[in-house]
C-alpha cells in the first residue's frame, strides 16, 4: 500500500467531483452532433446528372425553362437599380464552388457577383424608367465546355450572347447577356457583360 501525502488528496477531491460534470458536458455535445446541429459548414449540394465529371458524352441541351421569368424579372430590377432582387438569376455560390477548378473560389465568385451587381448599376442609368419586357433570344453560341476546358472540374452547357428583348415606345432595344450556364437544367448568369 502506497501512502500518499495529505496535500495530493485534498487536491484530487475537486477534480473528482469535476468529472460527472464534464462527461455530462461531452454527452449534450455527442447529442447535438447525432441530432444534425450546426457544425459551422454547410454540406456541399449533389452533383446534378447533367454536370457529373464522369460524362462520356453532352446531356441534352436543357430548354429555356423559366429564363423568359428571370429575364422580366432581370428587366425590372435594372428599372429599380435593385441587383438584390435578382441575386437568384445568378449561379448560385456552392454551385461555382464545385464547377471551379481552383484552390480557392471565393475570391473570383465574389469578383463575378461585384461585376454583375455593377452591370445592373450602369444598366439602370441606359435603361428609361417605362421599358417594358418583351422577350428573351437565346443565340446560337452555345456549346458544352469540357471539364479543364474554363479551369473548371465539373463540365456545363454554356449559353454566350443571348439578348433580353424590351421595348420604350414602339422601339425594341436589347441587353446582351454575355454567358449563361447550366447547372443541372436550369440556366444561371454567371456574366452580364465581357468579365476582364
Amino acid at each position: 500500500m502506497i501512502l500518499r501525502p495529505a496535500r495530493a488528496l485534498r487536491s484530487d477531491v475537486p477534480r473528482a467531483r469535476a468529472r460527472p460534470a464534464v462527461w455530462l458536458g461531452m454527452l449534450v455535445v455527442g447529442a447535438c452532433w447525432l441530432a444534425g446541429a450546426p457544425r459551422g459548414r454547410t454540406q456541399a449540394p449533389a452533383i446534378p446528372a447533367h454536370n457529373r465529371a464522369d460524362l462520356a458524352t453532352p446531356p441534352p441541351l436543357p430548354g429555356p425553362g423559366q429564363v423568359a421569368v428571370h429575364a422580366r424579372r432581370l428587366l425590372e430590377a435594372i428599372v429599380r437599380d435593385d441587383p438584390g432582387a435578382v441575386a437568384d438569376v445568378f449561379l448560385p455560390r456552392e454551385a461555382f464552388r464545385l464547377v471551379q477548378g481552383v484552390t480557392d473560389p471565393d475570391p473570383l465568385y465574389d469578383r463575378l457577383l461585384r461585376a454583375y451587381e455593377r452591370d445592373i448599376h450602369a444598366l439602370h442609368a441606359q435603361v428609361p424608367a417605362g421599358a417594358e419586357f418583351v422577350r428573351f433570344e437565346f443565340s446560337r453560341r452555345r456549346g458544352w465546355v469540357q471539364v479543364r476546358e474554363e479551369a473548371n472540374r465539373l463540365p456545363y452547357w454554356a449559353q454566350r450572347h443571348s439578348q433580353l428583348v424590351y421595348r420604350v415606345g414602339a422601339e425594341e432595344r436589347r441587353i446582351e447577356v454575355r454567358t449563361m450556364i447550366a447547372w443541372d437544367e436550369r440556366w444561371y448568369i454567371t456574366h452580364l457583360s465581357e468579365f476582364h
